[in-house]
């Protein structure tokens, strides 16, 4: 009998306390969060910020760069229409036919005429006589490069065949110096000398040309 009844005070124990089985699994704290970002994330998530917040400074720079320059580039064409506008009314002309002028290289002063205007050799000898000078007397091969190297075309100078000697003369009437030049081409009567490309070439005088007139540096301001 004592041992049947030892036994069921036993079996009602254990009924009584059931979570005497689960004492050793931890109990989930209530108070603890379901979940939580990894540091990692969080990390990443600044950075992305950072750059957004660089991106968005140079972008702005760039904006105000961009219209700085679009307002200084109006004012200017602005301010260029109020030149032209002031140049017309005066009566000027605003863009000058005449590309080149008088050019001082040395003791001499030089003038390249219209480069679309071309004469034969008298009309181009005529046309410097007009302004107070003559067709170019070249010198020295230096003199020479310089002057093809101001023209795009074969040009008129000073240079041409005297009936009676029938020999290479300039039009101050010096003689031309063999050993400095040499001219390429006829030597006959009504033929006379033009450069190009740092040489002087013989053609009939009638044909035409651009052409150089000269005159010395004190006379430069004198003429047209």
């Amino acid at each position: 009998m004592e041992d049947e009844e030892g036994y069921t005070a036993l079996q009602f124990q254990r009924r009584r306390n059931p979570e005497d089985r689960c004492e050793d699994v931890p109990r989930a704290d209530p108070q603890a969060p379901h979940s939580q970002i990894p540091a990692r994330w969080i990390i990443v998530l600044l950075m992305v910020l950072v750059v957004l917040l660089v991106l968005a400074v140079i972008g702005s720079g760039f904006w105000n760069f961009k219209l700085q320059q679009e307002n200084r580039d109006l004012r200017m064409s602005l301010k260029q229409r109020d030149t032209c506008d002031d140049t017309n009314k005066s009566g000027a002309d605003p863009m000058p036919s005449l590309p080149l002028k008088w050019q001082q290289r040395g003791r001499k002063c030089y003038y390249f005429p219209v480069r679309t205007d071309v004469k034969n050799w008298n009309a181009s000898q005529k046309d410097c006589s007009s302004r107070g000078s003559h067709l170019v007397v070249i010198e020295d091969k230096a003199e020479l490069d310089y002057l093809t190297s101001e023209l795009t075309n074969q040009a008129w100078i000073g240079l041409f065949i005297t009936p009676a000697r029938r020999g290479w003369t300039w039009v101050n009437g010096s003689t031309l110096n063999e050993h400095v030049f040499n001219v390429t081409g006829s030597a006959d009567v009504d033929w006379c000398g033009v450069v190009n490309s740092g040489s002087i070439l013989s053609t009939r005088c009638i044909n035409s040309f651009y052409w150089i007139c000269q005159k010395e540096v004190e006379n430069c301001n004198s003429g047209v």
